[in-house]
């Protein structure tokens, strides 16, 4: 792990986690997150590098996840990104390059080679743990020729399975970042062909015939609420890409589907998704200060007043440590071409962070061993 600032001596190394030590404890019940999300934090976190560059042959990570693997590092925590190697949205290779992309796990206390790589067919976009079943969850071909991919990290095994209904209408369609609760499976409908098209599904995996049944949870055009003014009006989602649930640490849609609308600059909320009935949504619309639409395409919750922000950069294929104390449990990070920045929940509004990145994607929060989450 390689040192970048004199600020990084005050992270120490506890377990699998990279956390300040200097921090005194803050708040992590919902009312005083919301009292104390106001407050900012340092403007620029003390980073070290966990992963300085991509496997050999390899560019281009997107999502992070975490996830213990029996076997692998004595079973400590590993972070799991996927390299997507050039490969077209609708999993067409470069000319003469790979047809698979390379899903990696890093021990956070060593990640100067991953611990395992896994090949996975197509461009890998969502990729998540589900803590449930000790496996990956990963999308492939977020554009058109879309699937799901169930992994193995224990064996390298990966399973492909078909959707149905096909999430691709006239050419366009697919699925891009996954979200899992409880064991429960939702997808982002990336690429929609128009407004009638599901926004995010809800996954049922049949394993004795490899189908992944979709049911819509909502829709592009569904109905929804303006966080700030009330007002109901329909949905006009083009490009939904993120997808996480809020933790119960969130100053406010806790427990909610968080859906990013990336090139709409809005995040949609949908409370008690479950596929079988329409959720109530909240639409809340983002502003950077900049007059431009913020294009989020990273967001992570901190569950705890200290801990660690892990954040990919696209293209040096890096993994960052950030020292999160001083920001307080509730506190939402978000990744845009901008940069690093936290979110205001109530007036969609983001704060640059100082931290220098060129194309924050994927963020992953861990809290500190010491510290009392509710996430």
């Amino acid at each position: 792990m390689t040192t970048q600032s004199i600020a990084w001596r005050r992270f120490a190394v506890i377990g699998t986690l990279s956390v300040a030590a200097v921090a005194a404890a803050l708040p992590t019940t919902r009312a005083n997150a919301h009292d104390a999300a106001a407050a900012a934090g340092p403007s620029t976190l003390p980073a070290a590098t966990v992963v300085s560059g991509p496997p050999t042959g390899s560019k281009g990570p997107d999502d992070l996840t975490r996830l213990a693997v029996d076997g692998l590092a004595g079973g400590r925590p590993l972070l799991w990104t996927a390299f997507q190697n050039g490969i077209g949205p609708d999993g067409t290779p470069a000319t003469g390059g790979p047809m698979t992309s390379t899903v990696a796990g890093y021990d956070p206390r060593n990640g100067s080679s991953p611990v395992r790589t896994i090949a996975v067919t197509g461009k890998v976009d969502g990729l998540t743990a589900d803590p449930r079943t000790h496996r990956l969850i990963a999308t492939v071909n977020e554009d058109s020729n879309s699937g799901l991919a169930v992994v193995d990290p224990a064996t390298g095994t990966v399973t492909a399975y078909q959707y149905s209904p096909s999430p691709e209408v006239s050419g366009n369609g697919g699925s891009d970042s996954v979200a899992v609760r409880n064991g429960e499976i939702f997808v982002v409908h990336s690429n929609p062909n128009d407004t009638t098209q599901a926004a995010e599904y809800a996954v049922t995996l049949d394993g004795a015939t490899a189908t992944a049944q979709l049911t819509p949870v909502f829709l592009c055009g569904s109905t929804a609420t303006d966080a700030v003014t009330g007002v109901s009006a329909p949905l006009a989602m083009a490009d939904p890409d993120t997808s996480a649930f809020m933790p119960g640490s969130a100053p406010r849609f806790a427990g909610q589907l968080a859906t990013v609308g990336q090139a709409d600059g809005q995040i949609v909320f949908a409370a008690k998704p479950d596929g079988k009935a329409a959720p109530k949504l909240t639409v809340l619309n983002l502003s950077d200060g900049t007059g431009a639409t913020p294009q989020v395409d990273g967001l992570a919750t901190a569950t705890a007043g200290r801990g660690t922000l892990y954040v990919v950069d696209n293209k040096p294929g890096t993994i960052t440590a950030l020292d999160t104390s001083g920001w307080p449990a509730g506190t939402v990070f978000v990744g845009s071409p901008n940069g690093l920045g936290t979110l205001d929940l109530s007036t969609g509004a983001i704060t640059p962070l100082g931290n220098s990145f060129t194309a924050p994607k994927g963020l992953v929060f861990v809290p500190a061993p010491s510290s009392e989450g509710d996430g």
